[in-house]
């Protein structure tokens, strides 16, 4: 047995292994066709370097580990690991890890951490058990997953619990309580709408004041793209822009599709947020989503938003890191 570099000649058995996983009940993610495969595991871009080895024995694939370079956050991720059921417990995974590893650590000396995170660059969808529906990224590894204890023998390290959430939303309708909040929250004066280019103002405002590039960014590049038909729903107050959620797209897969939510820090406390919640679940229902699947940190206190909208845990996953190299 020996471990080589990931190449065309060894895609269609890589291919293989990946998608006869896809039946274990710890491995959510959906099958791939070979296009896809080697996008994820061969195609570096401009932004991030892909990393990919195979342990070959008697001219088998037996296993396989692929990582990712990031080269504008310089951060290095383990992207994926799997080695066939029938040649476990030999120290395979043991020896395509070390050699990722050091792939890793030798392309940028300065960075001495590995992790598994969403943040990757390389993200694989997965299909939340006992239904058809497909959440687009893991937001790390799952706890249940013999790939989990490999990792934690390796000595990687727990460092975030992230609950996956799923729901149908079918037949969802406004509880009581929730459409006293929103009825609360609208006698103050707040109104719910998509964002209006020529008369709302404070949209930059509110995305430099949630500090998040990423929502920055998409935010940003859908009103730009859209313009007055943009889907970005906003609470105003006096047209003045105090928190975001969407653009509600409805998927292909009839999954909505959100970018994040988020209220400006002046204006909490009074169930702004459980409103617009409540607004883009009912938003999505009604623009013909089927359902939805977000992830959120365990300590997060939205998970209550959610929950109370009947949101269900469906797994959790864990980010992880080794540091020791």
């Amino acid at each position: 047995m020996h471990i080589t570099k990931l190449e065309d000649k060894h895609l269609s058995e890589a291919l293989n292994l990946f998608n006869k996983t896809t039946n274990r009940g710890d491995f959510l993610y959906e099958k791939l066709n070979i296009d896809q495969f080697r996008m994820k595991f061969l195609e570096s871009t401009s932004i991030y370097d892909i990393h990919s080895f195979v342990a070959v024995e008697n001219d088998q694939v037996t296993g396989f580990i692929s990582g990712t370079y990031d080269k504008d956050t310089k951060k290095s991720y383990i992207s994926m690991i799997i080695v066939d059921e029938k040649h476990m417990r030999k120290g395979i995974g043991s020896m395509l890890l070390k050699t990722l590893e050091d792939t890793l650590i030798k392309q940028d000396l300065m960075v001495k951490k590995i992790e598994i995170v969403f943040f990757n660059p390389v993200g694989f969808s997965w299909i939340v058990p006992n239904t058809d529906a497909i959440h687009p990224n893991a937001p790390g590894i799952d706890q249940n997953s013999v790939a989990y204890l490999f990792f934690k023998s390796k000595n990687y390290i727990d460092f975030a619990v992230q609950n996956a959430y799923y729901m149908d939303i079918r037949d969802y309708e406004f509880s009581n309580q929730t459409s006293e909040v929103i009825s609360s929250v609208e006698e103050k004066g707040v109104k719910f709408a998509y964002y209006d280019i020529e008369k709302d103002h404070g949209l930059v405002e509110l995305l430099d004041d949630l500090g998040s590039p990423v929502w920055k960014k998409t935010v940003t590049i859908h009103v730009e793209k859209m313009k007055d038909k943009n889907t970005l729903l906003v609470p105003t107050f006096n047209h003045r822009v105090i928190g975001f959620t969407g653009p509600l797209i409805v998927e292909a897969n009839k999954r909505g599709y959100f970018a994040g939510i988020g209220t400006h820090s002046e204006f909490r406390g009074f169930g702004l947020g459980k409103a617009l919640f409540a607004k883009l679940v009912m938003g999505l229902k009604n623009l013909g989503a089927s359902y939805m699947t977000l992830f959120t940190g365990e300590n997060n206190p939205a998970r209550r938003m959610y929950e109370k909208e009947g949101f269900k845990i469906v797994r959790t996953f864990i980010d992880m890191r080794k540091v020791d190299f």
